[in-house]
């Protein structure tokens, strides 16, 4: 088991170097879903997963560990690219490109969706299937296969095809060879975020995406 006490320790100390700290520790996200379908207690790994996820807060939502204000926005870039490459050198570290890879296509398509106001539960889908792919890549998944919601989701974004992101995660997280993929298929099916069902993205959301490329 991960433990979680330490990886917001060293989630919080990072943070230090970017304005006052949040008024209360920062609670995991993605890293315990990771462990759980990983099962390997790793604690490296959910740091890793952690920091990227705080890079991402800081360019796009509200940082868990910083009060630094959204509007001091060169700030705010620093400290995402920050966390960024301090967890993708975790992972990289290990030698395991394929994660890197799966990472860097998520980030692309968190970026795509933000140019055009999507809502966050689709970024929050993406998220929820990376962590189904990265434990996936570690059990012996082909990477092709762990990338198969990216390649779809590009697909669609080329043609203009609308799309529900969470119901293609959920299709897509079928594929991935999970030891147990329950925990992954409650975030998915919106049991472990009430009510966050959302629209579809629209044509017009997904030619913008490609006018902007």
């Amino acid at each position: 088991m991960v433990d979680a006490a330490a990886v917001t320790a060293r989630l919080n100390a990072a943070g230090q170097a970017f304005g006052p700290p949040a008024a209360t520790p920062a609670a995991l996200r993605w890293g315990p879903l990771f462990d759980a379908l990983d099962g390997d207690g790793d604690d490296d790994y959910v740091t890793a997963v952690e920091l990227i996820y705080e890079g991402y807060l800081f360019h796009y939502r509200h940082s868990r560990v910083s009060t630094t204000p959204a509007d001091a926005r060169e700030t705010t870039l620093l400290a995402g690219d920050f966390f960024y490459a301090r967890g993708l050198r975790l992972i990289a570290a290990r030698g395991d490109a394929d994660a890197v890879g799966l990472l860097a296509r998520l980030m692309a398509a968190c970026s795509q969706l933000r140019s055009v106001d999507a809502p966050f539960a689709d970024d929050d889908a993406l998220w929820a299937y990376t962590m189904g792919g990265l434990a996936a890549l570690r059990g012996g998944t082909p990477a092709a296969t762990a990338a198969g919601l990216f390649e779809r989701f590009d697909a669609a974004v080329a043609h203009g095809v609308a799309v529900d992101v969470r119901d293609m995660a959920r299709a897509e997280a079928r594929r991935l060879e999970l030891r147990d993929a329950a925990p992954l298929e409650r975030e998915l099916s919106g049991e472990a975020a009430a009510g966050l069902r959302h629209p579809s993205l629209s044509p017009s959301s997904l030619a913008t995406i490609v006018a902007g490329r």
